[in-house]
């Protein structure tokens, strides 16, 4: 488990093809263990793990988008700064897709979150997303989780986010895109985040 998490990392290079099917259930299968508040269990998943329909909600949500972005219209998160940005990277790291990343499938765990509890139902969702991404990269898939294109479907594309099938009253914050990586690194990204691990405990520290 901690090479799982020390190893992994964001893929924006895919294999243009679907996922062995048999490999997706399986992940499903485990991700019905995944912890949510109160064991509510309220917690819905999609998952288009078919290449052709990703297309599909591709192509009405990016031209949707490219369209609003010439007339100056974002996401509530974007500007005419960082769309440029976006599509500076387009060409190269994102493989012409500064939507979905070129991810052959999506996986998109949702809640209905309204009421007292709202705060609860997007918790939920975010561990879903966390759970899932993990049992990911133990398959040996890549993995990119994505805020840019769920701002994209709930605020700019609502008839691509109808096309998901997900109703309205329910949270969409993370999307997952999933799929075979293109490029396989030897080891993960190399991170130094000890600064900011506060820590109290009976360990001694020498001076």
């Amino acid at each position: 488990m901690e090479r799982l998490v020390t190893n992994r990392r964001s893929c924006r290079r895919f294999l243009a093809e679907n996922v062995d099917p048999a490999i997706i259930t399986s992940i499903l299968s485990a991700m019905e263990a995944v912890p949510t508040g109160g064991n509510s269990m309220g917690v819905e998943y999609t998952v288009i793990d078919d290449i052709a329909r990703v297309d599909e909600i591709w192509q009405e949500a990016y031209n949707v988008m490219e369209q609003k972005a010439s007339k100056h219209i974002y996401t509530h998160s974007f500007s005419d700064f960082f769309y440029k940005k976006m599509k500076e990277s387009e060409a190269s790291l994102r493989k012409d897709d500064m939507l979905f990343c070129g991810a052959p499938h999506l996986f998109i765990a949702h809640e209905k979150c309204v009421g007292k509890w709202a705060e609860d139902s997007k918790a939920n969702c975010i561990l879903a997303t966390a759970y899932f991404e993990l049992l990911c990269n133990a398959h040996g898939l890549g993995t990119v989780i994505m805020s840019y294109s769920s701002e994209v479907l709930n605020e700019l594309a609502p008839n691509a986010r109808e096309m998901l099938g997900i109703p309205k009253d329910h949270y969409t914050g993370l999307i997952v895109g999933f799929g075979y990586p293109e490029i396989k690194y030897a080891r993960g990204v190399q991170k130094e985040r000890k600064g900011k691990i506060h820590r109290y405990s009976q360990i001694k520290t020498s001076k």
